[in-house]
């Protein structure tokens, strides 16, 4: 059993930093070199992993991951339904739209539509961070039960960077403000030079089963066009929320 945790931890890791050698992964992992290279081997066995430009010194993630993960939605037919409202979003914002799901007091990237700029924000799909950290976190957790809400905000909050929001009161703060306004906004609380806006995807019961957000380098969200970002996304999640609940009704209807 520790074989098999200490492999997929592996993977995770490679699926994080996308290429990446075995030393860095034993540092990291705190793991011996010999542990690594074995689950590496294991992994690239079962074609989950793949050695880069033919050598065994960096590694990547291959496409069957990816594919595994698009057959997964926390939601049927999630992304689906999301990809031509990600598209509008992009079109209307030329900057990177990132689909988030909620899982354990993190928000997870299934699906992105990168920026047509040159200079854009990329992130592995797969990448996580905890709740309060990034916008899509924030949007999840103010559309969450105030119960399960309070849960995550009792206990300790990482700092990510010197932004990152780690006083419980002013997190509980923040949250309000993004339920009063319907959208969540990090300035360089994941990333330092990154700003994002994102609103939540809810569910028949109104719960969060996922998040969407713009994401663009710092200098290219200023504060003034907050408001108008923050309606765009908002408008998109709510758009998704709509044809998911009537995608599931019709689903139904027909079982019914």
């Amino acid at each position: 059993m520790e074989s098999v945790k200490t492999a997929l931890r592996v993977l995770e890791a490679v699926v994080e930093s996308q290429l990446i050698g075995v030393s860095e992964l034993a540092r990291r992992l705190q793991e011996p070199k010999t542990t690594i290279q074995r689950c590496l081997t294991t992994l690239h066995d079962a074609g989950y992993v793949r050695p880069v430009d033919g050598t065994r010194r960096r590694w990547a993630v291959t496409n069957r991951l990816l594919l595994l993960s698009k057959s997964a939605d926390p939601e049927p037919r999630l992304r689906e339904i999301a990809l031509p409202v990600m598209r509008w979003l992009r079109d209307e914002t030329r900057e990177t739209i990132h689909l988030m799901v909620p899982e354990g007091g993190e928000v997870v990237l299934i699906d992105r539509l990168d920026s047509p700029q040159p200079v854009r924000t990329v992130r592995q799909l797969g990448a996580h961070a905890p709740l309060h950290v990034a916008s899509n976190g924030k949007a999840a957790l103010a559309a969450m039960e105030e119960a399960e809400r309070e849960a995550y905000i009792r206990n300790p909050l990482v700092s990510w960077t010197k932004r990152t929001i780690t006083d419980a009161d002013r997190l509980r703060q923040e949250v309000a403000k993004v339920r009063e306004l319907g959208y969540a906004v990090s300035f360089g609380e994941l990333d330092p030079e990154v700003h994002a806006v994102a609103a939540a995807i809810l569910n028949s019961e109104g719960k969060p089963i996922a998040t969407m957000s713009i994401s663009c380098p710092a200098s290219r969200l200023p504060v003034e066009l907050i408001p108008k970002y923050g309606a765009l996304v908002s408008k998109a999640a709510a758009e998704i929320s709509r044809s998911l609940k009537s995608a599931n009704a019709e689903v139904s209807q027909a079982a019914a």
